[in-house]
């Protein structure tokens, strides 16, 4: 037996055969879908997170109702043919209006529209009942996206000006998507594991990073403070765990995904979400007719859209055994500078007469490669002390958050080179994984000095430096395309389409990508990708200026649209004073 299937020995839900619950909802995919992602962020980001963040950005179509898992491939039958009858009919646009008041924020379908999706709702009902034997409730309040609900009123002028940024009228397929939730865990609170914890007594629950808990307010009264009372998605056991073990997460994280359809597609049969790049690394998983606990255990990615795959031991197992993480790009700056430390001149703080280098501050490194003639470094500056100490720290907090790193491109300045090797050292990857050095992360080529480009290293001369590079790479943008004093709109260009370049080369070997470049990179290499417009030179520079030493950010790829959005990183951020240079003779010999 699996080590993950024996963890479910004393689990109290095995043999439960409740139903779960199922739901109907539109989903925008395209520039609307793009635009709504950019809200979500910014609007968790200025105010936090409210209500509305529990569920992805949706139109309800009908109640949650109840399917038994015998029936749940008659019911995404039942949607493949509703959906078959409404090609062609299907509004488009669909016009919405944006409404604001005290504590909710929210764009409306037109009514005469919403009776349309209304009607299309009924025939699903009805086909759900004729193919599935279930009772589907079409919903008949005003549909409507919510943006926002249950804020505090003095967040409503911010949430209200970013949600008049929406632009409405935007091109969008609607799709028609179908979720299910484990039914006892319905009023629940959803929160993600943080961090690893063994129990040291019978009556606590045993986390591991990636799993979820749920949380009843009910179940609070008795625990103990800085403890709370919950139970394991992956296990289905229940007991009290560390508060700060745990983080919020959306309630939508647990759902199965069944299927998603476009109204608009001529195909006989939509691409799986997989092929589609929507939803891709979502489970779904049930009981056959007549299985018991006994039968083996099969898991499965999502092949079609209506051909759901079937798990013979319980409903709460789902998404713990099989969920692949998203794809997701890692953009960081590098460590600090030498030359911003000790100044333009600082190479002949650490040279001898004869030429040697010479160490004269602990912040400064023991030694330097290649030193003696063939290294530009007045042009190329190395980091700090410090700097690699920096960049090991974001190296051990990745590690000691489970995350990933299936490819690591670092712009061409030494800088960056030597950031990355620090951070695979504290990853504990520095003999695993080769940096691929590509010339076309290196910053924007107006801020270099003179009119000529550094001479950087070859990799082939840093691998022999015991750099761990990978030497076969071959660049997607050589250093002969690079020019001096480029425009600002050739600097992001080049930005975005050496990222796509480098997304798209890893998209079929690994899901996790690490950029350690400039701290323009984490702008220049993010925003396109995520559907937005580029700033103004002058605003990209106010955003250029606030970014620290191995400032990090993170790009998650939504697999229902293909497009990306900036998402909390796995690690917690890194922050320092300046320290300026400590002289005790002028200080403590003073008079």
């Amino acid at each position: 037996m699996s080590p993950r299937l024996f963890s479910h020995v004393d689990d109290p839900f095995l043999d439960d055969p409740l139903p779960r619950e199922f739901v109907l909802y539109l989903r925008p995919s395209g520039p609307l879908q793009n635009q709504l992602s950019h809200f979500w962020q910014q609007s968790r980001v200025t105010c936090g997170k409210n209500k509305a963040h529990n569920i992805f950005p949706h139109i309800t179509l009908c109640q949650f109702f109840m399917c038994a898992d015998n029936k749940a491939d008659a019911l995404c039958e039942a949607l493949q043919a509703t959906v078959q009858k409404w090609r062609g009919r299907f509004p488009s646009p669909l016009p919405l209006e944006l409404y604001t008041s005290s504590n909710f924020i929210g764009l409306f379908v037109e009514e005469q529209v919403a009776d349309v999706l209304k009607q299309f709702a009924a025939d699903f009902a009805t086909e759900a009942t004729r193919k599935a034997e279930v009772h589907v409730e079409p919903h008949k309040k005003q549909l409507h996206v919510t943006l926002a609900y249950n804020f505090p009123s003095d967040h409503l002028p911010s949430l209200e000006k970013l949600a008049k940024g929406i632009e409405v009228k935007l091109g969008c397929d609607w799709l028609v998507v179908l979720f299910s939730r484990d039914i006892r865990f319905a009023n629940h609170e959803t929160l993600r594991v943080m961090y690893p914890y063994v129990p040291q007594n019978d009556d606590e629950l045993e986390l591991v990073p990636g799993d979820y808990v749920f949380m009843s307010p009910m179940d609070q009264s008795s625990t103990s403070e800085g403890w709370v009372y919950g139970t394991s998605l992956a296990t289905g056991l229940s007991g009290l765990l560390p508060e700060n073990y745990i983080g919020l997460a959306d309630e939508s994280d647990t759902w199965i995904f069944h299927g998603s359809h476009s109204f608009f597609s001529c195909e006989p049969g939509d691409k799986s979400g997989k092929e589609k790049g929507m939803f891709d690394g979502l489970l779904d998983s049930r009981r056959p007719d007549n299985s018991n606990p006994g039968d083996t255990p099969a898991f499965s990615l999502i092949c079609h859209p209506m051909q759901v795959v079937w798990c013979p031991f319980f409903q709460v197992l789902r998404l713990g055994a099989a969920r692949q993480p998203k794809r997701t790009l890692f953009v960081c700056r590098h460590g600090e500078r030498m030359d911003v430390v000790f100044g333009k001149h600082w190479l002949s703080l650490c040279s001898d007469s004869k030429g040697k280098y010479v160490r004269s501050n602990l912040n400064m490194p023991s030694s330097l490669p290649l030193w003696g003639g063939q290294k530009d470094y007045d042009m190329d500056a190395p980091i700090t002390v410090f700097g690699s100490t920096q960049a090991q720290l974001v190296g051990e907090a990745l590690l000691e958050s489970h995350s990933s790193i299936d490819y690591v491109y670092c712009s061409p300045s030494l800088r960056c080179v030597q950031t990355a090797q620090n951070i695979l050292k504290g990853m504990q990857q520095d003999a695993k994984l080769k940096m691929r050095v590509e010339p076309g992360l290196f910053e924007w080529t107006k801020w270099v000095s003179g009119n000529s480009l550094p001479a950087w290293t070859s990799p082939s001369d840093l691998a022999a430096a015991h750099f761990s590079v990978d030497t076969t790479y071959r660049p997607l943008i050589p250093v002969s395309k690079l020019t001096a004093s480029e425009s600002y709109e050739s600097y992001i260009s080049r930005s975005y389409q050496v990222t796509k370049d480098i997304l798209s080369d890893c998209r079929t070997t690994g899901n996790n990508v690490l950029i350690v470049a400039h701290a323009s990179s984490l702008e220049a290499c993010t925003r396109q990708l995520q559907g937005r417009s580029p700033q103004s030179a002058k605003d990209f520079v106010q955003v250029v200026r606030k970014i620290p030493y191995l400032g990090f950010c993170a790009c998650e790829e939504q697999g229902e649209t293909g497009t990306w959005q900036l998402v909390d990183p796995p690690i917690l951020p890194l922050t320092h004073g300046p320290n300026h240079s400590f002289d005790w003779r002028e200080t403590l010999l003073q008079e």
